[in-house]
């Protein structure tokens, strides 16, 4: 893979904390070295190299998975061409785990598109924002009257 292909690549990483986070859930669930006790610690070294791999390999993938789109004459890469290359790199083993991921991230997706629609037909009715802060500031009114001890009221 040349720099042609991914001109101003040494500008991609990823963010040093989301990684951080990641290995800092993950060490703990590894078996404990006898040796070395359950205190195991990942260098910041050893970080910046795992971000460089990782990065080589979405690299990878993602020429990969572009050749495979393109091939179909295709404009838009989708998660079958992301596991045909994972299968022609050499990644077979990791498809059926990936296809948990999507399946959980489409829930995700529905859950998000479901509240949206939501709040457009919130009550029944298309409400405008200026309406819908007309019926915020209302609860907030009620809500306050009962804090206060006073009656319900039109506020």
């Amino acid at each position: 893979m040349s720099d042609k292909e991914f001109p101003g690549n040494e500008d991609l990483s990823l963010p040093k904390a989301t990684v951080q986070k990641i290995i800092s859930e993950i060490l703990p669930q590894l078996p404990p070295d006898v040796s070395l006790g359950n205190d195991m610690t990942f260098t910041k070294g050893a970080r910046d190299l795992l971000i460089q791999c990782s990065m080589e390999f979405l690299r990878m993938l993602s020429s990969e998975s572009n050749e495979i789109s393109e091939k179909e004459s295709k404009k838009t890469i989708a998660v079958e061409h992301v596991e045909a290359a994972l299968k022609d790199l050499g990644f077979g083993d990791y498809i059926e785990g990936i296809r948990g991921v999507v399946g959980e991230w489409k829930q995700v997706q529905t859950k998000r598109v479901n509240r949206g629609e939501r709040m457009k037909n919130f009550g029944g009715v298309q409400a405008t924002e200026e309406e819908l802060a007309a019926m915020q500031a209302q609860l907030f009114g009620e809500a306050r009257n009962k804090m206060e001890g006073e009656p319900d009221s039109a506020v």
